[in-house]
């Protein structure tokens, strides 16, 4: 207790008789220093402890304080991240376009061709103007002539019927005989192009009862048989 006490004498003494004020340029120097150097608020200051502060104060309310801040920026980011995606829009598959169907309706049936028509006028020894106008159905036929009679009267091909030949492949003949009055002839041609009709008109007034070769040389696209055609002979 007396070193103390002695200590502290000693200390009083040598503060009194010491310098009682500092050098003007030091102090100088250090203002000089503090304002080209302004210190910077520190952002986490306020979770610093605070020295000067009463021990039991600072200890108790700094880690509320913290942990009351971190639940309410915690709070916040989870805030911010519910909100952002229910607002994103939702995005939905998007597959290939399917353009839609037209309703099928029933195609309107080619309307049917006309048949093809042939106007000959026959090549007759006597009598008077002899033709003969070809409807063909088949599409078939290519060229209708007349052909060149042999005889002058009618004992080549018979009366009362025709007589088909094959002049090549492709092209057939047919012989008939009539009366040499003037006689305007249909001859109709099937669809399957070997079905015929010659309509041979009546002769009317006086007529010469000598009778006449015909004959219509018939050229066809595809080759024909003579046997399988059959010519009807009417009136």
């Amino acid at each position: 207790m007396t070193a103390t006490n002695e200590l502290d004498r000693l200390l009083g003494e040598w503060l009194e008789e010491g310098p009682r004020r500092a050098p003007d340029r030091p102090i100088e120097l250090a203002v000089e220093h503090a304002r080209s150097h302004p210190r910077r608020r520190d952002p986490f200051g306020f979770l610093r402890p605070d020295p000067m502060a009463p021990r039991a104060i600072g200890f108790g309310a700094r880690p509320v304080l913290v942990l009351a801040i971190l639940g309410l920026l915690l709070a916040a980011v989870v805030a911010v991240g519910v909100g952002s995606r229910g607002d994103a829009p939702i995005v939905q598959p998007v597959g290939p376009s399917v353009s839609p169907t037209p309703s099928s309706e029933p195609s309107a049936s080619p309307p049917p061709s006309l048949p093809a028509v042939f106007p000959v006028d026959l090549d007759v020894p006597v009598g008077q103007p002899q033709t003969v106008e070809v409807i063909d159905a088949s599409g078939l036929l290519v060229e209708a002539t007349s052909g060149s009679p042999t005889g002058e009267s009618g004992t080549t091909f018979p009366f009362d019927e025709v007589a088909v030949a094959n002049l090549d492949a492709t092209t057939l003949q047919l012989g008939w005989s009539g009366f040499p009055c003037a006689t305007d002839h249909t001859l109709a041609v099937g669809a399957n192009g070997r079905s015929m009709t010659l309509t041979r008109p009546d002769c009317t007034g006086d007529t010469d009862p000598l009778a006449v070769d015909r004959i219509l040389v018939l050229r066809f696209a595809t080759p024909v048989d003579a046997a399988d055609v059959d010519v009807v002979l009417q009136p």
